[in-house]
């Protein structure tokens, strides 16, 4: 049964990394919730531990951890519902709890140190609930497409408490004290193997791109208001600077250009234009093959490539097929044509 704690901590720890560095959600709210996965990993670890020495000092922290836990996924709920994601000073009071619970277990309170995290859980349970009221503090400020995610995700996060305070009830009134005891080991056995695959679930298909996690990612990057003014000044920055004309504009030069991070970069262009760099940036490539070809239609097509920031002239014919639906030539004869019968 050890092996399911084990292996479960070793994947929070996996999941809090990929929590912490990945992009989509807001970021705060998510480095809040890795914190939170993080603290799953090191409570159990210290459940192992204390199944083989359960005087060990550092288990004084333990009932900190657990009532830090709630407290986090808290305020990864309520950061998410304020504008700029920013933490408050009253959040600092978020450390009465923990600090409550370290200073029972210092008095060796016993069963009442238990029943106080169960309660502390069940509080920062009714004030996830309490998000979905209407008022400044709730996600209808965000818009309906936005606060329609996140109360799901809300939901989500509260099926969860509720599953580890039943877990910690369970704990409480069955097992009480004798931790250790050989027979009441498959609690935390179970424990282990339900963590194992909700955490597996949730690796897999992060890394997958599927899942509840890349589901709440992309509908967050399509309709976050930052999104698009991020967009805005990456169009900006390349139509101002005529860097498309680069030939050698990779995505990683680009987003290096920009001040962005490469991923950003490319979320906000899959999820604005539906398209990848690649076409997004060849749009602007034969806009101004297309300029050069209406101010001189004698200019050698060649001439035209190189000077719209293409390479070769098969990538030259293959972008332009793709946006302007014919060839670079037949759509100059066309407008030769067209500016012809203008005239008349």
């Amino acid at each position: 049964m050890n092996a399911f704690l084990y292996a479960s901590a070793s994947l929070a720890v996996v999941l809090a990394i990929y929590l912490a560095t990945s992009s989509g959600l807001p970021k705060k709210s998510l480095r809040l919730l890795a914190a939170a996965v993080l603290t799953i990993a090191i409570l159990n670890l210290l459940s192992l531990l204390q199944f083989s020495n359960a005087d060990h000092p550092i288990l004084l922290l333990r009932p900190g951890l657990a009532a830090a836990f709630p407290a986090l996924l808290f305020l990864h709920i309520a950061a998410a519902a304020r504008p700029g994601q920013e933490l408050v000073l009253l959040d600092a009071l978020h450390v009465l709890g923990p600090l409550a619970a370290i200073s029972l277990r210092f008095a060796q309170a016993g069963q009442s140190l238990d029943l106080f995290i169960v309660g502390l859980q069940l509080f920062y349970l009714t004030r996830i609930a309490w998000v979905s009221r209407r008022g400044a503090g709730s996600f209808e400020n965000l818009g309906a497409p936005l606060s329609v995610l996140f109360n799901r995700w809300r939901r989500l996060v509260m099926s969860f408490l509720m599953f580890v305070i039943l877990l910690d009830l369970l704990i409480t009134f069955e097992i009480g004290d004798d931790v250790g005891a050989v027979g009441h080991q498959w609690v935390f056995g179970l424990t282990g193997i339900v963590l194992v695959l909700g955490l597996s679930y949730l690796l897999v298909t992060s890394l997958h791109r599927k899942g509840p996690l890349t589901w709440a990612s992309n509908r967050y990057r399509t309709y976050s208001p930052g999104q698009e003014s991020l967009l805005e000044r990456l169009e900006a920055e390349l139509t101002g600077s005529r860097a498309f004309l680069d030939a050698n504009l990779t995505l990683q030069r680009f987003a290096r250009r920009v001040g962005v991070p490469k991923r950003d970069v490319s979320a906000a262009i899959n999820d604005g234009r539906n398209c990848n760099y690649n076409h997004w940036l060849n749009r602007f490539r034969i806009c101004e093959a297309q300029r050069l070809m209406e101010e001189d239609p004698n200019l050698g097509m060649t001439d035209v490539m190189f000077a719209a920031g293409f390479q070769n002239k098969s990538t030259f014919n293959a972008a332009f097929r793709a946006i302007a639906g014919q060839s670079p030539t037949a759509w100059r004869d066309r407008s030769v044509v067209a500016d012809r019968f203008g005239d008349v």
